[in-house]
């Protein structure tokens, strides 16, 4: 890295993150971004997190949240939502209304599933797999990038870089542009609730 402070970049590290309980105390998660829907307080108008599920268990309910999960290491999961199961194979996503009775069950082991949460009425999100060994890959208009495998580098406009690890997310600030590396990002876009049903 060519010592940009990674915060002036966006850079959030995963190492930084401390595992904090669910609501409902039955697992752990690593928050890696969040948009707060004011200057204090917890809510949120957007949130990312990473949490791994070793065996069948329930998953938190949120009033008036939207959830869009994606199995990252590990294999696939089954989703009961309110009594019907849904397969969710690695790298799929699958949206469902937070406030449902969700329980995760892994089909072949730990899974690491990533998470974004939206305020229902404010934000849909959007979550697109990106290999880089395809080539450099631009994120004008992401709302986040995640690195999933491998590593990465962000460029900037003006010259600037920082380097991505498995997990550490980006939340570009201006001139960030272009990424390059070795493994999979989980880009994130989030579309206003009213133009995302308007066209729907």
């Amino acid at each position: 890295m060519n010592g940009t402070p990674t915060d002036r970049l966006g850079v959030e590290r995963f190492a930084d993150k401390a595992p904090r309980p669910w609501n409902n105390g039955h697992g752990s998660t690593r928050e890696l971004a969040r948009r707060l829907l004011g200057v204090v307080g917890p809510d949120f108008v957007w949130r990312i997190s990473v949490a791994e599920v070793t065996d069948e268990v329930e998953l938190s309910t949120f009033h008036g949240v939207q959830r869009t999960v994606m199995p990252v290491h590990g294999g696939g999961m089954t989703l009961d939502v309110d009594g019907v199961a849904h397969t969710v194979a690695p790298f799929e996503t699958f949206r469902f209304d937070a406030e449902a009775r969700v329980f995760a069950r892994p089909d072949d082991g730990a899974v690491q599933i990533l998470n974004v949460m939206t305020k229902s009425a404010r934000m849909v999100a959007h979550i697109d797999v990106v290999d880089l060994r395809v080539g450099a890959h631009s994120i004008a208009g992401a709302t986040s990038w995640v690195q999933l495998t491998g590593s990465a580098s962000v460029h900037t406009t003006d010259d600037r870089q920082a380097d991505l690890a498995p997990l550490d997310t980006l939340v570009p600030r201006p001139r960030v542009r272009v990424l390059h590396g070795t493994g999979r990002g989980a880009v994130v876009r989030m579309t206003n609730y009213r133009a995302y049903h308007a066209t729907a």
